[in-house]
């Protein structure tokens, strides 16, 4: 049985791999770097995602003070052991999801979207500010 050329071809491995961080997959997302302290990041249909080196608690903790200090009013919160989520808004309306999700006893993922559509660069000021909070209290 013969191989399609397209399969031997590097894009193709690329693209596969691509593909399964796109629909979430987390052994993609978190590659090698997770246990090194890294973090995968993923940025799909207008959410973007990070797994962060930390505890579920203390992740929660670290978005909910991200958000205050970005100046999101944060108008409804709900957590369970499960998950969390947080839904507020910038000062010009645009509203802001936060759901943090433990992956692993030390890893945690947070969903970011903003508005309808999703805002890439404000999604990463919001994760960049998590990561800063878990810095500052390690």
């Amino acid at each position: 049985m013969r191989r399609s050329r397209w399969l031997r071809r590097p894009e193709a491995i690329l693209f596969l791999v691509l593909a399964g961080a796109i629909q979430g997959c987390p052994l993609i997302l978190l590659g090698g770097g997770a246990a090194g302290g890294g973090a995968g990041v993923a940025y799909s249909k207008g959410e973007q995602e990070q797994v962060h080196a930390a505890p579920y608690d203390k992740v929660w903790e670290a978005t909910l003070s991200a958000l205050r200090t970005l100046n999101i009013t944060v108008s409804e919160t709900a957590k369970d052991q499960i998950s969390a989520k947080a839904i507020g808004a910038k000062s010009d309306g645009t509203s802001v999801a936060a759901s943090v999700l433990p992956v692993t006893k030390e890893t945690t993922s947070v969903r970011i979207r903003i508005g309808t559509f999703g805002d890439r660069p404000a999604s990463e000021q919001i994760q960049g500010e998590i990561a800063v909070v878990l810095k500052e209290a390690r």
